[in-house]
């Protein structure tokens, strides 16, 4: 038995042993930086406030999501190697692994009857967690569930969003809501009761002060708190302004009656207050020009207001992952 008192050493050390089963409470961002990820075959993980919803989904496509495990109460942090294992403090992130001055500890095991204990342990886990979650739907709806709560957090600054955003040729997760919509600037009628019920804390304070971007919706468009909009710039046509912008906004609020309008009454506010948290993906010069011209094409019409007739989100929600292939395959060619 060696006691590991540093970061180094700890990480240096969890390399060596190159965990095939891993037993963690909480897995961040940069799990990939301190294990051998081809060496990997079994990890159980909490699936909890703490564990970053789309590193959990990262392991799962890695490894393949039947050979990823949730168990709610798990607080245990083990790798377990061939012939040697580590048991600590530290969770399988850069809070748990880098030099950020936390106060971790592990020890390194080499004994095999000490090692089997463990694997007899992380056996027992596996069982418990396949009676929580015994399929995927079950784990989906998990993280689905716990995304919202890290998306909260992050709003109000109670934790860092370290999600980088990728480009659109490397964005693949499930995990976020996007929804596509165009907008033209315009002075909004707002129903002050309606938004002082939904954000009591914006009482007092115009709308315009209190929100960074507004849009429209119709009151059965089905999109909720949290979800992402890519916006694009329409002109009168209904086609993108040849240079207008395209953006992301995130949803914060969704005010059902906030406008006072003909037909698009719900509000759904970015409040300047609070912080979106990390883009889908990145949105270049050259994706928002790709963007542009998609919308162009005439391919999909859903997406595009050309005539008097009411704008639903619905069907544009239907086109949005064909829309954003279509995308891909051109920055392709």
């Amino acid at each position: 038995m060696k006691l590991l008192v540093t970061a180094q050493q700890i990480r240096e050390m969890l390399y060596q042993v190159a965990p095939s089963k891993i037993a963690v409470a909480f897995i961040g961002k940069g799990w990939k930086k301190f294990i051998p990820t081809e060496q990997l075959q079994e990890i159980v993980v909490s699936p909890t406030f703490g564990s970053n919803p789309k590193a959990i989904e990262e392991i799962m496509k890695v490894i393949g999501d039947e050979k990823v495990y949730f168990l709610d109460q798990l607080h245990s942090k083990a790798y377990i190697g061939k012939d040697t294992a580590l048991i600590g403090s530290c969770n399988l992130s850069d809070n748990g692994m880098g030099d950020n001055h936390l106060m971790e500890m592990a020890v390194f095991l080499e004994k095999s009857a000490s090692i089997a204990q463990l694997e007899n342990t992380f056996e027992e886990y596996k069982k418990q967690a396949l009676n929580l979650y015994p399929n995927l739907e079950a784990k989906k709806a998990r993280l689905r569930m716990l995304t919202k709560q890290w998306n909260t957090a992050v709003w109000h600054g109670v934790t860092i969003d370290d999600t980088e955003e990728p480009s659109l040729m490397d964005y693949e997760s499930v995990l976020d809501t996007i929804h596509i919509a165009f907008y033209q600037p315009d002075d909004l009628v707002y129903n002050s009761e309606a938004i002082d019920t939904i954000v009591p804390e914006s009482k007092g304070v115009s709308p315009d002060d209190y929100f960074s971007e507004q849009l429209q919706f119709l009151e059965e468009d089905p999109i909720e708190q949290g979800d992402w909009i890519l916006c694009w710039h329409c002109n009168n046509d209904g086609y993108p302004r040849k240079n207008g912008d395209v953006s992301w906004m995130r949803a914060h609020y969704v005010i059902p009656h906030g406008v006072v309008d003909e037909d698009y009454t719900k509000l759904v506010c970015q409040a300047k207050n609070l912080e979106p948290g990390s883009a889908p993906f990145r949105l270049d010069p050259t994706t928002k020009e790709l963007i542009r011209n998609a919308l162009y094409s005439g391919q999909f019409p859903e997406l595009l207001s050309l005539d008097d007739s009411v704008w639903h989100l619905t069907p544009a929600d239907a086109v949005t992952q064909n829309f954003l292939q279509h995308i891909r395959q051109q920055r392709r060619e």
